[in-house]
């Protein structure tokens, strides 16, 4: 009989280390992806700035919007960009957001591209319900 201080089998640990491997073999291929052909394709549209904001609860969660702006911080009108380059910047996103922003009580957050530096910087935020339990006693 195991107890919960028992290590998990090594069948666990290995399916683990495979997950993470997937997991970090994808960023990789989203990196160079968006580095080598999408970024400077935005670059080029005059784009320097994408803001990507996203929620999530209850076993859902998408993007909720991108804004597109100049190196002046103006708004790039979305019309200006191709649909295809659009479809494929948000399969990038979805690759850096937090895993699991969509469980339970869920998440939200903003996911920044600096086109200029090729960085990507997420602010998130993590949603919780606490409990808070207490008892009383009277005597009469």
């Amino acid at each position: 009989m195991t107890t919960p201080d028992d290590p998990p089998p090594p069948a666990i640990d290995q399916l683990i280390a495979d997950m993470m491997r997937v997991a970090e073999s994808e960023r990789r291929e989203t990196n160079d992806r968006l580095r080598d052909k999408i970024l400077p394709q935005f670059k080029s549209l005059g784009v320097a700035n994408i803001e990507v904001s996203y929620s999530g609860y209850g076993d859902s969660g998408a993007i909720d919007g991108v804004q597109y702006r100049d190196q002046a911080g103006t708004r790039v009108d979305r019309q200006t960009i191709p649909t295809q380059l659009i479809e494929d910047l948000e399969q990038c996103v979805y690759t850096y957001l937090p895993a699991g922003f969509e469980i339970n009580d869920g998440g939200q957050g903003t996911l920044t591209i600096d086109v200029q530096l090729a960085k990507v910087t997420i602010q998130h935020q993590e949603n919780y319900t606490e409990s808070r339990d207490s008892t009383r006693e009277f005597t009469l």
